[in-house]
């Protein structure tokens, strides 16, 4: 029983997400994936992707091979745009400053501490690694 004048909580309903917007709604993400086809690149796009398909709601994923259409539909319906690099080479990055735009957070896989190896070393350990690092963003 609690004591009188104190509300009882649960910290499962305290918790916010650290992409609320003020008006409390959720702020979808984007995430720009390098795609490239080291296992760095390819690692982004399967994680943006499984993300994407786990929680639509939330997540959408676009490839930076493809060019940034997306981003720009993405940018007008209120999303927040994620840069997932595989590596230094940051292609997602480079793709958005060609196009003139600038993502709102910046992730690259290398310093989640994957290795930069052959493009046949996709584990999924590494693509949970990064979805886990994407949802704390």
């Amino acid at each position: 029983m609690e004591p009188a004048g104190i509300e009882p909580t649960n910290p499962l309903l305290d918790k916010t997400d650290k992409t609320e917007k003020a008006s409390g709604k959720r702020k979808n993400i984007l995430i720009f994936a390098c795609s490239s086809l080291s296992n760095t690149g390819k690692l982004t796009m399967q994680a943006a992707s499984i993300l994407a398909f786990r929680r639509p709601d939330l997540y959408r994923a676009a490839a930076a091979q493809k060019g940034i259409d997306e981003i720009e539909d993405a940018v007008s319906g209120g999303f927040k745009v994620l840069a997932l690099d595989g590596c230094s080479d940051r292609c997602a990055t480079k793709k958005l400053k060609e196009a003139g735009l600038k993502a709102d957070v910046y992730m690259m896989v290398t310093e989640l501490g994957i290795e930069k190896t052959r493009s046949s070393d996709v584990k999924p350990e590494y693509i949970e690694k990064i979805i886990r690092a994407i949802k704390e963003v």
